[in-house]
Protein backbone atom coordinates (compact mmCIF):
# COMPACT_ATOMS: atom_id res chain seq x y z
CA UNK A 1 0.00 0.00 0.00
CA UNK A 2 1.85 3.46 -0.74
CA UNK A 3 1.43 6.04 2.07
CA UNK A 4 0.80 9.90 0.54
CA UNK A 5 1.56 12.41 2.25
CA UNK A 6 -1.52 13.90 3.15
CA UNK A 7 -2.32 10.06 4.90
CA UNK A 8 0.45 11.05 6.68
CA UNK A 9 -0.78 13.98 8.15
CA UNK A 10 -3.86 12.59 8.97
CA UNK A 11 -2.25 10.12 10.90
CA UNK A 12 -0.28 11.73 13.34
CA UNK A 13 -2.72 12.77 15.86
CA UNK A 14 -3.72 8.98 15.67
CA UNK A 15 -0.30 8.23 16.43
CA UNK A 16 0.61 10.27 18.99
CA UNK A 17 -2.41 9.48 21.15
CA UNK A 18 -1.63 5.69 20.32
CA UNK A 19 1.41 5.79 22.03
CA UNK A 20 0.75 8.05 24.52
CA UNK A 21 -2.36 5.10 25.38
CA UNK A 22 0.01 2.33 26.12
CA UNK A 23 2.07 4.62 29.13
CA UNK A 24 -0.32 5.15 31.75
CA UNK A 25 1.98 7.86 33.43
CA UNK A 26 2.14 9.81 30.05
CA UNK A 27 0.43 13.50 29.94
CA UNK A 28 -1.93 15.22 27.23
CA UNK A 29 -2.18 18.61 26.55
CA UNK A 30 -3.87 19.86 22.74
CA UNK A 31 -5.64 23.09 21.49
CA UNK A 32 -7.30 24.27 18.22
CA UNK A 33 -6.70 27.47 17.17
CA UNK A 34 -8.86 29.83 14.62
CA UNK A 35 -6.85 32.43 12.72
CA UNK A 36 -7.45 34.92 9.23
CA UNK A 37 -4.57 36.33 7.11
CA UNK A 38 -5.48 38.76 4.44
CA UNK A 39 -1.71 39.22 2.93
CA UNK A 40 -0.09 35.85 2.05
CA UNK A 41 2.10 35.31 -0.99
CA UNK A 42 2.36 32.56 -3.17
CA UNK A 43 4.47 31.70 -6.47
CA UNK A 44 3.43 33.46 -10.04
CA UNK A 45 0.88 35.96 -8.05
CA UNK A 46 1.17 39.49 -8.23
CA UNK A 47 -1.60 39.91 -5.67
CA UNK A 48 -1.67 38.75 -2.01
CA UNK A 49 -3.94 35.90 -1.36
CA UNK A 50 -6.28 35.49 2.24
CA UNK A 51 -6.52 32.66 4.02
CA UNK A 52 -8.14 31.27 6.88
CA UNK A 53 -6.27 28.48 9.35
CA UNK A 54 -7.43 26.03 11.60
CA UNK A 55 -4.71 24.36 13.56
CA UNK A 56 -4.42 21.57 15.75
CA UNK A 57 -2.24 21.36 18.38
CA UNK A 58 -0.68 18.72 21.02
CA UNK A 59 2.39 18.45 23.33
CA UNK A 60 2.53 14.75 24.93
CA UNK A 61 5.14 13.11 27.42
CA UNK A 62 5.49 9.61 28.93
CA UNK A 63 8.22 8.23 31.10
CA UNK A 64 10.77 7.82 28.18
CA UNK A 65 10.20 10.56 26.19
CA UNK A 66 7.90 13.37 24.40
CA UNK A 67 5.96 14.22 21.26
CA UNK A 68 4.67 17.26 19.90
CA UNK A 69 2.72 17.91 16.65
CA UNK A 70 0.43 20.06 14.61
CA UNK A 71 -2.00 19.98 12.00
CA UNK A 72 -2.79 23.24 9.70
CA UNK A 73 -5.92 22.84 7.85
CA UNK A 74 -5.70 25.99 5.23
CA UNK A 75 -7.96 27.07 2.15
CA UNK A 76 -7.32 30.57 0.17
CA UNK A 77 -9.76 32.98 -0.53
CA UNK A 78 -8.77 33.78 -4.42
CA UNK A 79 -9.39 32.93 -7.74
CA UNK A 80 -5.97 33.69 -8.82
CA UNK A 81 -4.56 31.21 -5.91
CA UNK A 82 -7.33 28.96 -7.30
CA UNK A 83 -9.17 28.64 -3.55
CA UNK A 84 -6.40 26.37 -2.83
CA UNK A 85 -6.95 23.97 0.18
CA UNK A 86 -4.63 22.36 1.89
CA UNK A 87 -3.67 20.30 4.60
CA UNK A 88 0.35 20.50 6.29
CA UNK A 89 1.37 18.62 9.63
CA UNK A 90 4.64 18.40 11.07
CA UNK A 91 5.55 15.75 14.32
CA UNK A 92 8.77 15.78 16.20
CA UNK A 93 8.34 12.63 18.77
CA UNK A 94 11.81 12.69 21.48
CA UNK A 95 13.46 9.97 23.34
CA UNK A 96 15.00 11.85 26.49
CA UNK A 97 18.46 10.78 27.79
CA UNK A 98 17.84 11.59 31.12
CA UNK A 99 14.13 9.88 31.72
CA UNK A 100 16.41 6.49 29.94
CA UNK A 101 19.06 6.58 32.64
CA UNK A 102 16.05 7.35 35.10
CA UNK A 103 17.05 10.56 36.17
CA UNK A 104 14.98 13.77 36.81
CA UNK A 105 15.51 16.88 34.63
CA UNK A 106 18.70 18.41 35.31
CA UNK A 107 18.81 21.49 37.44
CA UNK A 108 20.81 23.17 35.22
CA UNK A 109 20.76 25.45 32.35
CA UNK A 110 20.79 22.36 30.72
CA UNK A 111 17.81 20.37 31.44
CA UNK A 112 17.33 17.64 29.83
CA UNK A 113 18.76 16.49 25.88
CA UNK A 114 16.28 14.24 23.98
CA UNK A 115 16.58 12.24 20.34
CA UNK A 116 13.98 13.49 17.99
CA UNK A 117 13.02 12.56 14.60
CA UNK A 118 10.77 14.76 13.26
CA UNK A 119 8.37 14.21 10.04
CA UNK A 120 6.69 17.42 8.15
CA UNK A 121 4.28 16.13 5.60
CA UNK A 122 1.42 17.67 3.55
CA UNK A 123 -0.25 18.83 0.18
CA UNK A 124 -1.77 21.12 -1.36
CA UNK A 125 -4.53 21.22 -4.26
CA UNK A 126 -2.20 23.36 -6.67
CA UNK A 127 0.46 20.45 -6.11
CA UNK A 128 2.93 21.07 -3.87
CA UNK A 129 3.40 18.04 -1.58
CA UNK A 130 6.01 18.97 0.90
CA UNK A 131 7.78 15.65 2.06
CA UNK A 132 10.46 16.25 4.98
CA UNK A 133 12.37 13.98 7.49
CA UNK A 134 14.63 15.22 10.41
CA UNK A 135 16.45 13.16 12.35
CA UNK A 136 18.65 15.35 15.49
CA UNK A 137 18.55 16.23 19.18
CA UNK A 138 16.58 18.94 21.19
CA UNK A 139 18.15 20.84 23.74
CA UNK A 140 15.85 21.39 26.95
CA UNK A 141 16.82 24.70 28.80
CA UNK A 142 16.29 26.22 32.16
CA UNK A 143 15.66 30.09 31.65
CA UNK A 144 13.68 32.26 34.55
CA UNK A 145 10.44 33.06 33.74
CA UNK A 146 9.75 30.66 30.49
CA UNK A 147 7.40 27.73 30.53
CA UNK A 148 10.02 26.14 28.36
CA UNK A 149 12.95 27.05 25.84
CA UNK A 150 14.63 24.29 24.06
CA UNK A 151 16.63 24.51 21.04
CA UNK A 152 16.35 21.88 17.99
CA UNK A 153 19.12 20.75 15.35
CA UNK A 154 18.37 18.70 12.64
CA UNK A 155 19.23 17.31 9.47
CA UNK A 156 17.02 18.17 7.05
CA UNK A 157 16.08 15.44 4.55
CA UNK A 158 13.89 17.20 1.78
CA UNK A 159 11.79 14.54 -0.51
CA UNK A 160 8.68 16.99 -1.76
CA UNK A 161 6.97 16.36 -4.48
CA UNK A 162 4.82 19.04 -6.92
CA UNK A 163 1.99 17.24 -9.04
CA UNK A 164 3.73 13.94 -8.13
CA UNK A 165 7.47 14.77 -9.05
CA UNK A 166 10.30 15.38 -7.42
CA UNK A 167 11.33 19.01 -7.00
CA UNK A 168 14.34 20.45 -7.38
CA UNK A 169 15.19 20.81 -3.65
CA UNK A 170 15.80 16.91 -3.15
CA UNK A 171 19.12 17.18 -1.10
CA UNK A 172 19.94 17.40 2.31
CA UNK A 173 20.79 20.40 4.91
CA UNK A 174 20.68 21.63 8.32
CA UNK A 175 17.48 23.02 10.41
CA UNK A 176 18.23 24.85 13.37
CA UNK A 177 15.01 25.46 15.58
CA UNK A 178 14.37 27.73 18.99
CA UNK A 179 10.72 27.64 20.50
CA UNK A 180 9.58 29.15 23.58
CA UNK A 181 6.68 29.97 25.81
CA UNK A 182 7.09 32.79 28.34
CA UNK A 183 3.87 33.33 30.08
CA UNK A 184 3.45 37.26 31.89
CA UNK A 185 1.27 39.21 33.95
CA UNK A 186 -0.22 43.26 32.89
CA UNK A 187 -1.63 44.08 35.98
CA UNK A 188 -4.49 40.83 36.92
CA UNK A 189 -4.34 39.74 33.15
CA UNK A 190 -2.34 36.81 31.95
CA UNK A 191 -0.41 37.20 28.95
CA UNK A 192 1.21 34.31 26.96
CA UNK A 193 4.49 34.94 24.08
CA UNK A 194 4.85 31.93 22.84
CA UNK A 195 6.57 30.52 19.23
CA UNK A 196 9.57 29.26 17.41
CA UNK A 197 11.98 30.12 14.09
CA UNK A 198 13.00 27.55 11.45
CA UNK A 199 16.74 28.39 10.32
CA UNK A 200 16.88 25.87 7.20
CA UNK A 201 20.17 26.06 5.10
CA UNK A 202 20.02 26.06 0.73
CA UNK A 203 19.66 23.11 -0.46
CA UNK A 204 19.87 22.09 -4.64
CA UNK A 205 17.62 24.77 -6.06
CA UNK A 206 16.08 26.02 -2.41
CA UNK A 207 17.50 29.17 -1.02
CA UNK A 208 17.92 29.17 3.21
CA UNK A 209 14.34 29.92 4.68
CA UNK A 210 13.30 31.41 7.87
CA UNK A 211 10.16 30.35 8.97
CA UNK A 212 8.90 31.85 11.95
CA UNK A 213 5.36 32.24 13.84
CA UNK A 214 5.16 34.26 17.54
CA UNK A 215 2.13 34.57 19.13
CA UNK A 216 0.97 37.13 21.74
CA UNK A 217 -1.70 35.98 23.59
CA UNK A 218 -4.08 36.94 25.99
CA UNK A 219 -5.94 34.59 28.68
CA UNK A 220 -9.27 35.60 28.11
CA UNK A 221 -10.93 32.46 29.91
CA UNK A 222 -8.48 33.89 33.07
CA UNK A 223 -10.85 37.26 33.61
CA UNK A 224 -13.75 34.97 34.45
CA UNK A 225 -11.39 32.86 36.88
CA UNK A 226 -11.08 29.79 34.55
CA UNK A 227 -7.52 30.72 33.36
CA UNK A 228 -5.73 28.12 30.37
CA UNK A 229 -8.98 27.70 28.32
CA UNK A 230 -9.14 30.75 26.26
CA UNK A 231 -6.62 32.86 24.82
CA UNK A 232 -7.15 35.91 22.16
CA UNK A 233 -4.41 37.15 20.39
CA UNK A 234 -2.00 38.18 17.17
CA UNK A 235 0.44 35.65 15.38
CA UNK A 236 2.64 37.18 12.79
CA UNK A 237 3.81 34.43 10.07
CA UNK A 238 7.19 35.35 8.72
CA UNK A 239 8.33 32.77 5.85
CA UNK A 240 11.55 34.29 4.01
CA UNK A 241 12.29 32.55 0.79
CA UNK A 242 8.86 30.50 0.64
CA UNK A 243 9.15 27.27 -0.56
CA UNK A 244 12.98 28.01 -1.42
CA UNK A 245 12.12 30.91 -3.85
CA UNK A 246 14.37 33.95 -3.58
CA UNK A 247 12.39 36.72 -2.71
CA UNK A 248 9.65 35.55 -1.79
CA UNK A 249 8.53 36.27 1.74
CA UNK A 250 5.19 36.25 4.05
CA UNK A 251 4.89 39.19 6.55
CA UNK A 252 1.23 38.68 7.54
CA UNK A 253 -0.89 39.05 10.99
CA UNK A 254 -3.28 36.81 11.37
CA UNK A 255 -5.63 37.31 14.45
CA UNK A 256 -5.96 34.00 16.95
CA UNK A 257 -8.70 32.38 18.75
CA UNK A 258 -6.80 29.70 20.53
CA UNK A 259 -9.28 26.73 22.85
CA UNK A 260 -6.76 24.51 25.18
CA UNK A 261 -8.16 21.15 26.63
Amino acid sequence: MRVTPLALVALLPLLASTTLAQEARGFSASDVQLLYGWDFKEPGLSESVPKNVVTFENTSGWSWGSSYLFVDVARSWSDADANAKEVYGEWYPSVSLRKLSGRGASAGFVRDVSFTMGLNSGVRSTGPAPFVVLPGITVDLRMPGFKFLSVGVFAYVDRGKFEGQPTGCHATTYQVTPSWSLPFKVGGAGFSFDGFVDFIGSHADCEAMVISQPQLKLDLSGLWHKPGRVFLGVEFDYWHNKYGISGLTDEVFLPVVVWTF
